[in-house]
């Protein structure tokens, strides 16, 4: 990832809502009436999200990426409330050399004595019809990508990467046959943005900096909303699976989403069935572990693994050969109206599955037990 060096800046602070947006003072004091709306242009937009990101929001950007369904990449791939809370320091805004004015912003939480910088991230402006509207930075730099298109894919990536045309065919095919299974009517168009690193491929949608960088060379992430895959290779099965399920379910409980990527994509290099043994092994050296704690699994381990999402895969697994896809689809469309997705998740399970809540553990525990493998 690229060092990234900010000089020491006056900060303007100016309330709004929830959050404080704060600007250089060479930006607050410039004279360049370019710089003048920009400046105004991003901090309506910023405003804006405060009141909720609405459609009133789209009119700040392009119509080139608005009518493709594109809105702000960068605020859709931050999972935090970004622009909701924390500050938004805008310390540069600069004319690039094609008449575009680039905008960059650090975001952070906390205090001065202990902040934590959550991103560092560039948009563009530039001017349309005499007024300003914004760009993603991937608008921007795409032209300068390498380009395949697969079916429904659209992979961009650099030139020092080397793209396996036969594994980006496959992956296509995959998104058709598991969408064919499942009833998927909807074929979205998936923009699969690779790099050699994930932080290449951050810097490619905006970010300088972002807390969701990973050395893991396995990494990859879904942008919910803009079905956008950022990844470092082209055949992330996982995230193949969640740009079909996502928009399918959008409301669906995280437990099935992820149980349903893991089962036919697997996640962290391994496949289901070595998820499965992972967790068994997991299970030998803690007896007394609860697995209907479903929210204290929810978390990374040093080799990538989650077993919560192999908990998902499992009730899938059980869905699948106790009902078929009917069944699979019956978890997802269980009504959300439990704040607690968790107990969500349970009702879900009691009702579909016939798995009482306080059987879900020994439940899981004998089918990792006796479980042979797909």
């Amino acid at each position: 990832m690229k060092r990234i060096i900010i000089s020491v800046l006056i900060i303007i602070p100016l309330s709004v809502w929830g959050q404080k947006i704060t600007f250089s003072s060479d930006i607050q004091y410039t004279h360049d009436s370019s710089i003048v709306q920009v400046r105004e242009l991003w901090k309506a937009y910023v405003t804006n999200c405060q009141k909720g990101f609405d459609k009133s929001s789209f009119d700040y950007w392009n119509k080139y990426e608005t009518e493709q369904g594109f809105t702000d990449i960068v605020k859709a791939a931050i999972t935090l409330p970004s622009y909701l809370n924390g500050e938004l320091a805008v310390f540069n805004i600069k004319k690039t050399d094609n008449d575009y004015y680039r905008i960059r912003n650090i975001w952070s939480m906390g205090d001065t004595n202990s902040k934590s910088y959550l991103a560092i991230f560039n948009v563009f402006a530039k001017k349309t019809n005499s007024v300003y509207k914004l760009y993603n930075n991937f608008y921007v730099v795409k032209q300068k990508l390498q380009h395949y298109q697969a079916d429904n894919f659209d992979y961009y990536y650099p030139s020092t990467y080397s793209l396996n045309s036969q594994k980006a065919n496959q992956m296509a095919e995959l998104y058709s046959k598991i969408s064919l299974l499942y009833g998927n009517t909807d074929k979205r168009k998936v923009i699969y943005i690779i790099g050699n690193s994930l932080d290449e491929a951050n810097n490619i949608i905006g970010f300088d900096y972002t807390i969701m960088s990973s050395s893991f060379p396995d990494a990859a992430y879904i942008i919910k909303g803009q079905n956008i895959i950022l990844a470092t290779r082209e055949d992330k099965m996982h995230e193949i699976i969640h740009s079909i399920f996502m928009p399918m379910f959008p409301e669906s409980n995280s437990l099935f989403q992820e149980g349903i990527a893991t089962y036919y994509g697997g996640s962290a290099g391994q496949n289901y069935s070595l998820l499965v043994d992972q967790l068994r092994k997991m299970i030998i050296n803690n007896p007394d572990i609860d697995l209907s704690k479903f929210d204290d699994l929810d978390k990374v381990l040093d080799n990538g693994t989650n077993y919560f999402y192999t908990i998902g895969a499992i009730f899938i697994d059980y869905a699948l050969k106790n009902g078929g896809t009917k069944k699979v689809k019956a978890l997802f469309q269980y009504p959300i109206a439990n704040p607690n997705p968790s107990d969500n998740a349970i009702s879900a399970i009691k009702k579909e599955l016939g798995i009482e809540k306080n059987q879900i553990d020994s439940f899981l525990k004998k089918y990792i037990q006796n479980f042979k493998g797909t």
